[in-house]
This record gives C-alpha cells, structure tokens and sequence, in this order.
C-alpha cells in the first residue's frame, strides 16, 4: 500500500507562512506526517506533493530526516483535489493495490490511526478517518437561517487519511478533471463515483493545521509532551 502526503498547499490563512515548513519540536510540521507513514509497516512507499516554491525545501527536509519510504516529490495542482491527482498519477506504475492520502498539515496522525484505516479499506474498499460529532450540527442558507438540524449520532467530521483502491481513486479524479476543484474531500469522488465508503474512527487530536492560532496550540501539544525539549518526539507523543 502507498501514501500520497499533500504538501501543496497555499499559505492564505497563514499570513503568508508556509506552515508545512514552519518549525514543530525539531522539525519541520510535515516531517511529523511523514514520520507517522514512515514507521508505519503498512505503508510502502510516499509521494509527496509540493508547490514550486516548497519543492526544494520539502526535498531538503525529508533528505535531513532520512525519510527513506518517499520516493518522489511531485509538483501538485491548482486545488486540493488536482493536487492528490498529481500524487496518484505519480503512483500509477507502483503496483499498488491501495492509495493512502493523507493532509501534512496533519501532524499528528500516528501509525495506529493508518493501521485502522488500512484494515477498514481492506475489508470494504474504502475508507476515511473521521471522529464522532459531540456538537449539535445545523444546515444553515447563506441568510443565516436554520433549515435543518442533523442527528448528531449521524455526524462525523472527516479527517485524514483517506484510502481507497488506486484505480478508483485515479479514475475517479481523472473523470472529474475539469471539475475538480468542487471536492475537498478525496472519499467525495468516490462517493460521486458510486463507490461505497465507510468511516474508521481516528482521533479529536488529529487536527489539521490551518491558521496561526492552530500552529501555536500544535507547539504547546509538542512542548508538552513527555521528554521534550531533551529528546526527539514522535507523533502522538511516542519517542
């Protein structure tokens, strides 16, 4: 099974900070990522996807971190979406029979997290990490106006990874190519497709990293986690 970890990403809720290059503990925030798909014995091999202006510092960095399962650092799309597309073509040829796709700016998944994820996909063909609402969630119009409250024993807010078999999710973004940026959610093509998807519960601490209030909270996560600052963490706190 192979993973294709996004490090594509503008930097538009960042100030202008690229926060997959900003420092977390002792490396940069998607070395914790990789890590996490590194010690995971599930996972192969990684793609990596990157913007031109990351390209050569994402290089630098998985080089730095003897990140030895990635083996391609790919320029991604102009979307979320055409970016994982970028990542999948780059894992055609691999053999694969599952693709794992996971944001980096989710630092702290950890190998447990995949493992689940990889065991649900096997048994059901796809699969997306997600964690069970503990708010009442409403449908609201563009007004404002309430239309709709949802079951909450129904709700679950999608993380990442996401997997599914390769040749449905290649096919699948290949189809939507021209409409690609309407998805910001890989398993959505899969459903859009037809193609059944279940939900593994992941973790609330697997947090995506979106703005500059989240980049601070993740460095107190680190700081406070047991060993730091004297020894290199892991994610999730292991060493």
């Amino acid at each position: 099974m192979d993973a294709v970890v996004l490090g594509a990403g503008g930097a538009t809720r960042m100030g202008g900070e690229d926060k997959l290059l900003a420092t977390l503990g002792d490396a940069p925030l998607i070395v914790w990522s990789l890590r996490a798909f590194e010690q995971a014995p599930e996972i192969r091999h990684m793609v990596v996807t990157a913007s031109p202006a990351n390209r050569d510092h994402l290089a630098d960095a998985i080089r730095a971190h003897r990140l030895t399962k990635v083996a391609r650092v790919v320029l991604g799309g102009t979307s979320r979406a055409g970016s994982v597309l970028c990542g999948l073509e780059a894992l055609a040829d691999g053999g694969a029979a599952f693709a794992v796709i996971h944001d980096g700016a989710r630092p702290f998944v950890t190998p447990e997290i995949i493992a689940r994820g990889v065991e649900m996909a096997r048994a059901h063909g796809a699969a997306v990490a997600a964690a069970p609402s503990v708010d009442t969630v409403k449908l609201v119009t563009p007004a404002g106006r309430v239309t709709r409250t949802l079951p909450r024993e129904q709700v679950w807010l999608a993380q990442t990874p996401q997997i599914g078999r390769l040749d449905d999710l290649l096919q699948a973004h290949r189809r939507n190519r021209d409409r690609l940026a309407e998805f910001t959610d890989d398993v959505a093509l899969l459903e859009h497709e037809g193609v059944p998807v279940h939900v593994f519960e992941s973790d609330a601490g697997n947090v995506k990293i979106t703005r500059p209030a989240d980049l601070q909270a993740a460095r107190i996560r680190v700081a406070a986690m047991p060993g730091y600052p004297d020894s290199k963490t892991e994610p999730g706190g292991q060493q």
